[in-house]
């Protein structure tokens, strides 16, 4: 019997078929690699942005001398928070002023003095800063963080809520 050197088309169509199986595996991977990076990348923009917004917050109220209540907007979903500090106050006044506050979604601070300076990315949403003053005693005053803060970015969304209190310097 002689044998021939060549493929049959049986044998062409199979290896086409498990070829077409592994290259949908191998996208169908791909895209969900993608799928799961940008889930992650979104959740890392607003934890981040969470964090540095709280830290900012709360070192200036930790070095605050009081609370400006006055400006103040305690017990609201998108609150305000002006702080009496003697950073940046220049040689005519004890003490200079700071403004914490969210304007369309946006978290920005106003030093005495100074534009406007956003803290937040453009690319998140701060949903809720809610503010709680909190009483410790005679002239000793404490600020309670809610903020929260989220992300829509193409088919994937992200939120994350941080909470904090801080005792105002001033007051010990």
């Amino acid at each position: 019997m002689k044998w021939n050197k060549g493929m049959t088309l049986i044998e062409i169509l199979v290896y086409v078929a498990l070829l077409g199986m592994i290259a949908v595996f191998v996208s169908n991977s791909l895209i969900q690699l993608s799928d799961v990076y940008q889930r992650a990348r979104a959740d890392r923009e607003v934890i981040s942005n969470a964090r540095l917004v709280l830290e900012a917050v709360n070192k200036s109220v930790a070095q605050a001398q009081e609370i400006y209540t006055p400006t103040s907007r305690f017990n609201t979903n998108l609150g305000q928070l002006s702080l009496a500090t003697a950073i940046g106050a220049d040689a005519n006044h004890a003490s200079a002023y700071a403004d914490f506050y969210v304007d369309n979604g946006r978290f920005f601070t106003r030093q005495e003095g100074q534009g406007e300076a956003p803290i937040s990315a453009s690319s998140v949403k701060v949903d809720q800063f809610l503010l709680e003053r909190v009483s410790m005693g005679v002239g000793r005053d404490a600020v309670k963080i809610t903020l929260v803060v989220s992300s829509s970015r193409g088919k994937f969304s992200s939120s994350t809520t941080l909470n904090s209190t801080t005792v105002v310097k001033g007051n010990y």
